[in-house]
């Protein structure tokens, strides 16, 4: 999620179409559950991520290794999200 959000960003339409940047947040966490039923809680986390110069300047650094993230357990990355996100409010994403 985090690299296409990146992607998104670097190519403009983040900051062109916000509205887009919207649905596709919610879009990306709709379909990641396929693979992942806990994934859809991180997406906005990844959005916000991908908007960090240091965080993805990090990312290169450390050889295309999302180290914050590996062995961490479900738990622990529940805990560094905001409250309201750690628990699906009204359906999110879909609504």
């Amino acid at each position: 999620m985090r690299l296409h959000f990146w992607a998104m960003r670097e190519c403009g339409i983040f900051e062109r179409s916000p509205s887009f940047a919207e649905y596709y947040i919610k879009f990306i966490a709709h379909f990641v559950s396929v693979y992942e039923r806990t994934a859809p809680a991180f997406a906005r986390d990844s959005a916000r991520w991908s908007a960090d110069p240091q965080k993805t300047q990090a990312y290169l650094q450390n050889g295309r290794v999302m180290t914050d993230v590996l062995g961490l357990s479900l738990r622990d990355a529940l805990a560094q999200l905001p409250t309201q996100e750690r628990e699906p409010v009204n359906h999110w994403p879909y609504c």
